[in-house]
Parts: C-alpha cells; sequence; structure tokens
C-alpha cells in the first residue's frame, strides 16, 4: 500500500511521560516503541451458504478491500459482517428495517460465516458462526486452522449441517474448541482478550484460557470496546457515551466503576461503634474505681460470710452453752435438793432436840418455882412458928389435962351434968367435925379437881402455843429464809454496784484482737509501702510514657515534613504531565543552563501556565545576565536529585527507624504501665484488704470493749436495779416479818387471854363451890356452936343448980377449950408441918439438883441453838450460793437462750442467703452476740453503701454501654447479661455487671480496639482508596487528554482544511460533592495510620458528612463513564467549530469534512484503546466516496501507517480509489463477490476494462 514517508506514526505519538510514584499501575497503552511487525490480522471472511445460497465465497480482507456494485446490492450488508469479527453484536450489524441477521446470514442449518486471522506466529485461526437449532442465536466455534472447504463441504459435496460441524472437525483431525461459545459477551472477551469482573473465576480463566489460544490480541493487551468504536466508525455516528466508555476503560482498563465497596451499614455502623467505643473509654477510670468499690463490696460480703460463720459457730456454741447451763442448773437443783434434806434431817433432829431441851429447861423451872412457890406458901405459912408451936403440944396436952382435972374436981357432984353435957356437946361437935371433915374432903377433892382442871388448861394453852408455834413455824422461817437471802443478796448487789464484775473471756478476747490488730497495723505498713512504691513507679512510668508520646509525636512530625519533602523531590523526578517542568523537560533539554538559574522554582510544578515553544530571543523580558556563577535549582539536575532523594529517603528511613524504636518503646512501656497498673491494682487491692482487715479488727476491738463496757454499765444498772429491788424485797420482807412477829405476838396475846379467862373461869367456879363449901361449914360451925353455946347454958344453968361454980368451972372449960383449940390448931397443922417436913428434907434438896439440870438443859439449849444457827447459817449460806449459781445458770441460760434467738433471727433474717466461708472451726471468745450484730450491722452498712456506690457506678456504666443502641459494646454488655440470666440461678448483681464490664476492659476492649482499627483501616483506606483512584484516574485522564490533543494536533494537519483541531477530556472528579470531604479523609488517614491508633473526632466528623452524602441506592460510587466530559474544537478555513455532542459533531460542517472529523477523533481513541497491542486493525468505512479524493488518500495513508485496514464500500469505483486496496470486490445482483483486477498500461489516470474473476463454491 502506497505510504506518505513525512506522515508521523500514532504510534509515536503516544505520552511516555508517566510519573514515578504510578509506575507500579502504568496501562499497556503508553508504547515505547513501534509495534512489532508480526501481528494479529484478519485475513478473510468466508460466507458458506450465507449470502449466495450454495455457495462458498470469500472475501480477503488483509491490505483492504473495496465492495462496488449498485445500489441495494448488499455492499453494506457484506461489509459490516466485518464489525462482527471485532465484537459487534449479529443484531446490531443489521440495520433496522431489514431482516434478522439470522435470517439474512444464516438462513439455513448448513450456512456459516468463517473469520480467518492470522496470529504473530504466523499460524492461523478461524471464527465460525452459524445458528443454533432455533435460529434465534448465534453460536461461535474457535477452530485452530487455515480456512479448508472440506471443514464445511462432505465428500459428496453436501454442507456440513451446524449440529454436525464438531463432529466434521474430529473426522478431518482439526483442532477446535472444546466448546462453543453461546453468548456474544463470552466470544467479545474471547476475541479482545480481556475478562468481566462480574463472573466467577472458573469463567474468568476459562476466557482467559480461550484468549490466550484464539484471542486477536496478546496477553494483557486486551482490545476492550474495540467493538464500540468500529460500529461507530461505520455508523457514522460519534456516540459520546461510548467514547466516555472507552476513555474510563481505558483509564481503568476496564473497571466500569470505583466506590465504597463496604456495606453502607457497616459505614454508618462504625462512627456508631466509635462513639460507643470513645464513651466506654471515658468510664475506664471509673472501672477501677468500681472495681475499688467490687473489693470493699466483696470484702464486706466476705465479712458477712466471716459472720455467719461466727454466727453458726456462736449459735451452736450458744445451744451448747444453753444446754450446759440447763444441766449445770438441774445438777445445781438437784444438788440443792439433797443439801436441803439432809439439812431439814439435821435441822429437825436439832430442833427436836432443842424443844426438848426447852421442855427440860421449862420443866425445870417449873420446879424450881414450885419449890420457891411452897417456900413462899410455907413462909406466908408461918410453917416455922406453927413448927415451935407444935413442939409444945405434948405440954398442952398435959395441961389440958391438968385443967380437965380442976375442972372435974371443980365439977364434983355435977359431973353428970357435965358428962351429960359434955356427951350432948361433944356430939355436936362431933357432927361438926364430920360435917367439916366432909366438907373439907369435898373441899379437898373440888381443890384437886380444880387444880387438875388448871393443869389440863394450862396444858391446853401451852398446847395451842405450841401447835400456833408449829404452825407458824415454817412461815417463820421462810420469812427470816427470805430475810437472810434478801441480806445476802443486798450484799452482793452492793458489792456488785461497787465493783462490777468483768467477763475474763472479753478482757482475753480484747488482748487476743490487739494482738492480731498489731499484726494487721504492720501488715497495712506493709500494704501502704508497696502501694506507695507501685504508685511511684507507675507515675515514673507515665511520665516516661508521655515523653515518649512527645518523642513519638515531633517523630511523626518530622517523618511527615521529610515524606512531603520525599514526596516533592519525586515529584521532581516525575512531574505532572501538564506541569511547567515537564514541558521543560520535554522541549528544552538545555534548560538546565539558563532557565533554570533564573526560573521561580515554584513555577515548575504548576499546571496552569499553558507553556508554548516560541523563538528564543537574547535577552528576558529586555535584560541580558551573566548565568554562568548562578546555580540552577535543583529539578535541572538529575543526579544531584537522585542525591538529595537518597539522602531524603536515608534520612526518612533514620527518622521512620527511630519513630519505629519510640513506638515500640511506647509499646513496651504501656506494657509495663499495663503490668504496673495490674500491680498497683493488685496492691490497693492488698491495701483495701489489709485496712479492711485492719478495720474490723479495730472495729471488732471497740465492739468488744463496748461490749464490755456494756456489760460493766448493764451489770452495774442491773446490780442497781437488783440491789433496789433486792432492798425493797428485804423492807417487804422485813414488814412481813414484823407483821407475822405482830400478829404472832397479838395470837400468843390472845391465847394467853383465852388461858387466862378460861383459868379465871375456872377459878371463879370452883371458887364459888369453895365459898359455898366454907359458907356451910361456917353455918353448920355457927349453928353448931350456938348449940353448943344453948347446951353451955344449960350446963351452967344445971351445974348452978347443982351448987357448981359456974364461973371456975367456965373459966377452967375456957382454958381447956382453949388449950383444946391450940392442939386441934395443932393438929390440924399436921398436913402441913409434913409437908412442910417432907418439902424440908425431900424436895428442897432436890433444888441443887434441878438447878443443875436447868443449867445442863440450857447449856445444851444454847449449844443446840448455835449449832441449829450453824446449821441454818450453812445451809443458808450453802443454799445462797447454790441459789447464786442456779440464778447465774438461769441468767447465763437465759442469756444464751436470748442471744440463740437473737443469733437465730439474724441467721434466717440477715444471713439466709449467705454462704460461711469455712475458715473457723472453734469458737472465739470474742465472738459475743451483741458485738457481732453491732459489727454486722456495721458490715451490712458498708455492704448497702458498697453496694449502692457500685449500683450507682454500673447505672453509669449500663448507660455508656447501652447509650448507643446496636453497638459491639451494647450488643456485647445485653448478650452477656442475657447470657448471666440463663446461666446464673438468682439476679444478676451489680458485681456480674462489673464482671462483663471488666472482660470487656480485659479482653474486648483490646479486640474492640483491634476491629475498630482494622474497620477504620478498611473503610477509611477504602475512601482513601477511592481518592487515590479518583485521583489517579483525573491524573491518567490528564495524560489521555495530552496524548490524544497531541494526537489530534497532527492528524489535524494530515487532511486539508482542517486545522487546530481540538479535543478535551476533562475529569469531572472534583465537582463530585464528597471529594473535598474523601480529601480531607484520606489526609487525615495519612496522620493516625502512622501512630496506629484511632482516627480522631475530626475524620470520624468527615466520615459524618460523607455519610450524610451517601446515596441510598449506590452508595459513594464514581462511574468513570459519567466523570468524562468530552469537549472539541475544530477551526475550518479560518472558522472555530465546537462540539459537545453527537449532534453538533455531526453538523459541525458539510457530511464530508464531519465524517473527517469523526474519523480523526475515532482514530485517537481506538489508537488509545489498542495501544502497543500488535494488532492490524480492520475499519469499516461505508460510502468513502463521500470524502474527497485527496483527504481519501491522506486517509488511507494515515490508517496504514497507523496498522489499520480499512474497508469500505461505494457504488461508483473509480481508479483512484480502487488502487488504494489490495482486494476490490463487486457484488452481483445474486449476491456474488466478484473479484475486481485494475489492469494499468501506459498512463495511469487511463483506466482499462476491468476483469471480473468468480470464485466458485
Amino acid at each position: 500500500m502506497p505510504t506518505d514517508q513525512h506522515t508521523q506514526s500514532l504510534f509515536l505519538l503516544q505520552d511516555d511521560s508517566a510519573s514515578t510514584d504510578e509506575s507500579d499501575v502504568a496501562t499497556p497503552d503508553e508504547p515505547d516503541e513501534r509495534l512489532p511487525e508480526a501481528l494479529y490480522r484478519l485475513l478473510s471472511i468466508h460466507l458458506v451458504d450465507s449470502l449466495s445460497k450454495g455457495r462458498v465465497q470469500k472475501m480477503a480482507v488483509d491490505g483492504g478491500v473495496a465492495l462496488t456494485g449498485r445500489n441495494g446490492q448488499g455492499k453494506t450488508s457484506l461489509l459490516a459482517l466485518a464489525l462482527m469479527f471485532s465484537g459487534v453484536e449479529p443484531t446490531d450489524v443489521v440495520s433496522k428495517g431489514k431482516d434478522s441477521f439470522i435470517d439474512y446470514y444464516l438462513p439455513n442449518q448448513t450456512s456459516y460465516i468463517v473469520y480467518e486471522y492470522e496470529v504473530p506466529d504466523g499460524s492461523r485461526r478461524l471464527v465460525v458462526a452459524y445458528s443454533n437449532s432455533t435460529a434465534d442465536r448465534v453460536r461461535y466455534r474457535f477452530v485452530k486452522s487455515e480456512f479448508r472447504r472440506d471443514m464445511f463441504v462432505s465428500d459428496d459435496n453436501q454442507f456440513i449441517l451446524n449440529r454436525d460441524f464438531r463432529r466434521r472437525l474430529a473426522e478431518l483431525r482439526i483442532s477446535c474448541a472444546d466448546r462453543q461459545i453461546d453468548t456474544y459477551l463470552d466470544y467479545r472477551c474471547i476475541i479482545q482478550g480481556w475478562q468481566p469482573h462480574h463472573v466467577d473465576s472458573n469463567q474468568r480463566r476459562y476466557l482467559a484460557g480461550m484468549s490466550a489460544e484464539y484471542g486477536f490480541t496478546s496477553y494483557n493487551r486486551p482490545l476492550r470496546h474495540l467493538e464500540k468504536l468500529t460500529k461507530g466508525m461505520f455508523s457514522r455516528q460519534a456516540n459520546f457515551d461510548d467514547l466516555q466508555q472507552v476513555v474510563a476503560d481505558w483509564v481503568f482498563e476496564g473497571k466500569p466503576s470505583v466506590g465504597i465497596h463496604t456495606d453502607r451499614a457497616r459505614v454508618e455502623n462504625w462512627p456508631r461503634d466509635y462513639n460507643a467505643y470513645r464513651q466506654i473509654m471515658t468510664i475506664e477510670h471509673e472501672v477501677v474505681g468500681a472495681v475499688t468499690v467490687r473489693e470493699a463490696l466483696n470484702a464486706a460480703h466476705e465479712r458477712v460470710r466471716e459472720f455467719k460463720e461466727k454466727f453458726l459457730i456462736l449459735r451452736d456454741h450458744l445451744e451448747f452453752s444453753q444446754a450446759a447451763k440447763d444441766n449445770e442448773r438441774t445438777s445445781l437443783e438437784k444438788f440443792l435438793g439433797e443439801r436441803k434434806d439432809e439439812h431439814e434431817a439435821a435441822a429437825g433432829e436439832l430442833i427436836r432436840q432443842i424443844a426438848e431441851a426447852h421442855h427440860q429447861v421449862g420443866q425445870c423451872e417449873k420446879d424450881l418455882h414450885r419449890i420457891e412457890g411452897h417456900r413462899q406458901a410455907f413462909a406466908d405459912a408461918q410453917v416455922e412458928d406453927k413448927r415451935s408451936r407444935a413442939a409444945q403440944r405434948e405440954l398442952l396436952i398435959d395441961e389440958a389435962r391438968r385443967i380437965d382435972e380442976q375442972y372435974r374436981l371443980a365439977l364434983g357432984a355435977a359431973s353428970d351434968i357435965q358428962t351429960q353435957y359434955d356427951a350432948a356437946i361433944n356430939e355436936e361437935d362431933r357432927r361438926h367435925q364430920i360435917y367439916h371433915a366432909a366438907a373439907l374432903t369435898k373441899i379437898t377433892e373440888l381443890n384437886n379437881a380444880h387444880r387438875a382442871e388448871l393443869d389440863t388448861a394450862a396444858e391446853c394453852a401451852d398446847k395451842d402455843k405450841r401447835l400456833y408455834d408449829s404452825s407458824c413455824e415454817a412461815e417463820r422461817k421462810r420469812i427470816q429464809e427470805q430475810i437472810d437471802v434478801l441480806r445476802g443478796q443486798v450484799g452482793r448487789d452492793e458489792e456488785r454496784v461497787n465493783n462490777p464484775p468483768t467477763d475474763p473471756l472479753l478482757i482475753n478476747a480484747i488482748e487476743l484482737k490487739q494482738d492480731s490488730l498489731q499484726q494487721a497495723a504492720a501488715v497495712l505498713r506493709a500494704a501502704e509501702k508497696t502501694v506507695s512504691a507501685k504508685e511511684h513507679a507507675v507515675d515514673k512510668l507515665q511520665a516516661e510514657s508521655a515523653t515518649l508520646d512527645l518523642q513519638i509525636q515531633l517523630h511523626t512530625k518530622n517523618l511527615s515534613a521529610q515524606s512531603d519533602k520525599i514526596q516533592g523531590i519525586q515529584r521532581s523526578h516525575a512531574p505532572d504531565p501538564d506541569s511547567l517542568l515537564q514541558f521543560l523537560r520535554s522541549t528544552r533539554s538545555d534548560w538546565g543552563v539558563h532557565i533554570a538559574k533564573v526560573i521561580n522554582p515554584e513555577l515548575l510544578h504548576r499546571t496552569d501556565l499553558h507553556p508554548q515553544t516560541v523563538d528564543s530571543s537574547q535577552s528576558l523580558y529586555g535584560i541580558a545576565l551573566e548565568l554562568d556563577f548562578v546555580a540552577p535549582v535543583d529539578e535541572a539536575d538529575d543526579t544531584l536529585l537522585q542525591e538529595i532523594l537518597a539522602e531524603a529517603v536515608a534520612e526518612r528511613e533514620a527518622l521512620q527507624s527511630q519513630l519505629d524504636s519510640a513506638v515500640a518503646q511506647q509499646r513496651a512501656l504501656r506494657e509495663a504501665i499495663k503490668a504496673a497498673v495490674t500491680e498497683l491494682t493488685l496492691a490497693r487491692a492488698a491495701l483495701g484488704r489489709a485496712q479492711n482487715d485492719h478495720a474490723a479488727l479495730d472495729t471488732e476491738i471497740r465492739d468488744v470493749r463496748k461490749e464490755l463496757q456494756r456489760k460493766r454499765d448493764a451489770a452495774v444498772s442491773d446490780a442497781v436495779t437488783a440491789l433496789s429491788a433486792r432492798r425493797a424485797q428485804l423492807e417487804s420482807a422485813i414488814g412481813v416479818q414484823r407483821e407475822f412477829n405482830d400478829r404472832h405476838q397479838q395470837r400468843h396475846v390472845e391465847l394467853t387471854s383465852l388461858a387466862t379467862a378460861k383459868r379465871d373461869a375456872i377459878n371463879t367456879r370452883f371458887g364459888l363451890s369453895a365459898k359455898q363449901i366454907n359458907t356451910a361449914i361456917a353455918d353448920h360451925e355457927t349453928a353448931t356452936q350456938n348449940a353448943i353455946k344453948t347446951l353451955r347454958k344449960q350446963q351452967d344453968a344445971a351445974l348452978s343448980e347443982r351448987g357448981a361454980d359456974v364461973e371456975v368451972l367456965n373459966a377452967l372449960k375456957n382454958h381447956s377449950q382453949q388449950l383444946r383449940d391450940d392442939l386441934e390448931e395443932i393438929n390440924g397443922w399436921t398436913d402441913l408441918l409434913n409437908q412442910w417436913h417432907h418439902w424440908l428434907t425431900v424436895v428442897e434438896p432436890e433444888i441443887p439438883a434441878i438447878q443443875e439440870k436447868l443449867d445442863q438443859q440450857q447449856a445444851l439449849h444454847g449449844q443446840l441453838t448455835f449449832q441449829l444457827s450453824a446449821v441454818e447459817e450453812t445451809w443458808t449460806r450453802t443454799k445462797r450460793e447454790v441459789e447464786r449459781q442456779i440464778s447465774e445458770c438461769n441468767t447465763a441460760a437465759s442469756s444464751f437462750y436470748k442471744d440463740f434467738l437473737a443469733v437465730e433471727a439474724t441467721l434466717r433474717d440477715q444471713l439466709q442467703d449467705y454462704t460461711p466461708t469455712g475458715r473457723y472451726e472453734t469458737y472465739d471468745l470474742a465472738w459475743q452476740a451483741t458485738a457481732l450484730r453491732t459489727a454486722l450491722g456495721a458490715c451490712f452498712q458498708e455492704l448497702h453503701d458498697a453496694d449502692s456506690s457500685l449500683r450507682a457506678k454500673i447505672k453509669g456504666m449500663r448507660g455508656a454501654f447501652s447509650a448507643i443502641a446496636l453497638s459491639p459494646p451494647a450488643t456485647y454488655f445485653s448478650d452477656r447479661l442475657s447470657n448471666l440470666k440463663d446461666e446464673l440461678p438468682r439476679e444478676i448483681s451489680p458485681s456480674d455487671v462489673l464482671g462483663v464490664v471488666e472482660d470487656w476492659f480485659t479482653h474486648q476492649h483490646e479486640q474492640s480496639r483491634r476491629l475498630l482499627i482494622a474497620d477504620a483501616r478498611t473503610i477509611f483506606g477504602e475512601i482513601q482508596g477511592l481518592h487515590r483512584e479518583l485521583k489517579k484516574f483525573s491524573d491518567r485522564l490528564a495524560r489521555f487528554n495530552t496524548a490524544m490533543q497531541s494526537h489530534l494536533s497532527h492528524s489535524s494537519k494530515v487532511f486539508d482544511s482542517l486545522t487546530d483541531l481540538q479535543i478535551s477530556i476533562v475529569s469531572a472528579v472534583e465537582d463530585l460533592n464528597y471529594w473535598s470531604i474523601i480529601k480531607k479523609i484520606t489526609d487525615d488517614r495519612d496522620q493516625w495510620i502512622k501512630v496506629g491508633d484511632l482516627p480522631d473526632e475530626y475524620a470520624v466528623d468527615h466520615l459524618r458528612a460523607l455519610l450524610n452524602l451517601w446515596d441510598i441506592k449506590s452508595g459513594i460510587n464514581a462511574n468513570f463513564k459519567s466523570l468524562v466530559s468530552i469537549r472539541g474544537a475544530v477551526r475550518e478555513n479560518g472558522n472555530l467549530r465546537q462540539f459537545r455532542n453527537r449532534a453538533e459533531l455531526e453538523n459541525i460542517s458539510s457530511n464530508g469534512l464531519s465524517y473527517l472529523v469523526m474519523i480523526i477523533l475515532f482514530l485517537g481513541f481506538i489508537s488509545k484503546v489498542r495501544g502497543n497491542a500488535p494488532v492490524q486493525l480492520t475499519w469499516c468505512v461505508d460510502e468513502l466516496k463521500a470524502i474527497d479524493a485527496q483527504n481519501v488518500v491522506s486517509l488511507c495513508n494515515y490508517l496504514g501507517e497507523n496498522h489499520i485496514t480499512l474497508c469500505t464500500a461505494f457504488p461508483d469505483p473509480d481508479a483512484e480509489t480502487l488502487i488504494l486496496f489490495a482486494n476490490k470486490y463487486k457484488l452481483d445482483s445474486e449476491r456474488r463477490l466478484v473479484h475486481c483486477e485494475l489492469a494499468i498500461e501506459g498512463d495511469p489516470e487511463l483506466d482499462e476494462p476491468l476483469e471480473i474473476e468468480v470464485e466458485d463454491v
């Protein structure tokens, strides 16, 4: 094909500049040298039983094709078949209004369209297109062979059915693809050498393998969108959407869009989770305080458990002690009963002996009193006088005889009268004596009865008194014993008031507790020293960490500055394609000699200066400078830049090493701080326990002392109360005794009065009887004396009559009678004197013996009384002591029972839900119920205070965890609490909740932080990736635009009438509403990613701002096609014409000019699509004659230079046009291809007759 040697190849106009930092993503469409000679090329198209029924036709394509023929013969339809090879779908090959592709091109089951193409190694491949059995889809079969007629025609000259084609190839031993291609997309991917992103990996591998074997391009040189450009050229329609898609796919190798693929919910949840995490981290210090409170709570809870164990042991001790006291009381009562029986036996015997001695004393006293009474009676009776007179009785008898003799002498003869009358007088006297003797006997009997009755009355009175005394003796004794007991109790109570008893158990307990307190104080001091040392260590480590933080910040700042410096140096190495530096390097290789010495370095990287090459002059704005001694900018010396870059990189590596070292030190230091804080927490916990133990011991000592003082005060109070009560009881008992004595004395008086009255009555009665007898005796004696007087008178008278001297006789008689009366009186004294003599000789001598007996009985009575007193005192003392012991036992048992009930109530009401610790085995003397209950109350108060404090803190922690619903901390918190509800048989306690919080800070905190950091790196990294991709897209689009503009500038010079054709393909990235936000996020990420921590609040705010722009359906997504803006302008004959869409481009000028502009535009795009792929492309241009002949030649030459085969069709052939094509065909009325040859002889401008060569089937 003729070529214009001065026309520069389009491949030499590609932009070969790329920044160093993007070398890893450089696209393959930026070649550095020409295409190789061995290319992929379409050789021919074979029609088997297709347009011309029953024929096998070949249309050679290599070298160009020109189809001629009359209008309506099917030239365009045949030409359009070349489009399908590049990937145009069959439905787009057939013009609108015509039959379907299959009906038109593949009407039979033996119809085939075969594309024969060559690969760089010289071998050939076939693409065989045929319809399916239902004639509604086109199928493709790749064959590794050149075209052979026998593939489609059997030996008997019959066409092979489509369904037998695979078997026919097997029969001919022709290699082909294992399976046919059923979809247009798969065919397009294979032939163009790319794989879609939406298919699975197996399909991608299959397509890649097919492309490697049958593709129309080399590996990694895809021809994506070739069908769009080919179709656009053929249809003369510049679909700007397709062009935008071509640009977008070229820039990003087929990626349709870029965006944030992370689920919106994940992105939305991250700020929520971040806020939840940050909010929870604000309570980290509260957790430490809560842990301290929980430790106090646990310590209080542990003390409560200890208290329960103490109460249990105390309850058993109290129960045992009560039983022991009850047994002791029973034993004491039994002992007291035995001693009482012994005492009553002994005291009864003594009382009997005392009564006997008392009786003997009384009897002796009575005997002595009786003897003395007889003495007095004898003295009163003048018994001595009467004894002396009785001693003269014989004298008186003699005297009486003498007188009687005188009387008888004096009487003389009258003695008979005397005798008579004396006998009568004697008779009277005898009768009186008889009467008097009988009366005296009766009186004696009466006296005896009187005496007996008096004795009986006395004995009855004594008996009544004794009976009364006996009946009152028990009461008297009881009262006296009560008084004695009360006096002893009063004495003891006075002693207890003055000297209250102390509990030795409590004293011993205080001493033991004080020893334990001293030990606890030593432990507390050691724990305080440990905590102080740990705090000092933590403060020191934190100070070192703060210093390292400052160093890390400084290193980070220096590293960032150094990175910026390196980026600046790298930017100087690989400047922006549109920058002034790149322009100077590409256009002025000597700019370092002069320009670099005077230019402002800040201008070198600007892209808005639009530098142009103009004629140089000898001055700069009229000033000439001597620049030999002026140093150029660093950008002018690549070697210097390389050295500066190496130094900067080394310095950055040193800074990075310092930063890494500082970060490692900080990490190790934080681990050390964490360990130190843990040790500090443990030390504080130990200190808390030591403080609790010390406080508990101090409290126990105070409680024991209070209990001791309380017991002392209670003992004093009880003693005072008891003393008052005892004194009152004693006064009452004394009053009872006084009342008893008064009543007893009154009764004795009454009994004495009754006895006296009875004796008086007896005396009166017997006195009356004796008086009556004495009166009767006196009356009888008077009567007898009167009778005797009468007889005496009669005797005197008779004597007188007889002459007796009556007076003498009477004197003698009276004197004799007087003697006889004296003798009679003396004789009356006989019994008295006998009694006196008996008393004197018998009774009176008994007085010493009776007195001795009296003394003995009195001594015995005193001795027995003393013994009884001693026995009573011993018994009283024993009884008092035993009763005291019994009372103490009762008091102790009552106290034990009372404490037992209190302990039992405490265990039941307060400690039922607590488990004892099992720490104690035996009872401690310091464990008193009141003190323990007081200490337990204080412990419960501590427990309540700690629980309230912990609940308040837990409430805040719950709020922190639950503040942001559905966040991981909230979910973790709710799930753990739900699991705890299922696992625990009780309600969840604040300690359980704190355990969940602690577990989060211990395990989930780092995991949540790592997840947040990982998600942040993913999300922010994806956003940064989006930013980089969009920036890369903009940069590549700028380079694409630069290269495109260079091509257009050159191409517009190839054709006449076209000058200054410009295209502007710009990026709309910065017009995206989220561009500024993702730029800030990218800048933020570069800062916090170096530290390895979470983003700060500003970065999170930027993420929230991005979420506000997040589309619900598409999210944050940038369609590259929509970010490509294409605008152009062309100057035709000095007139500038602009176009922004297909309509404006089609109407820019005449059809031919618009077609040329479109061709130039498509050529630029297709050169970018092909890049440096070793492919000879095939273009189909219909109605080429619409372009003037000169421009047709220029077009053909230009396409040839750029390895593009032109296929065209036009009705009116001319030699100037046909000579440009190696293959010339004419389509006759039967749609047969007729090969045309030009016979040129002589003048090349004269056409010779055409020779038509027909290829038969």
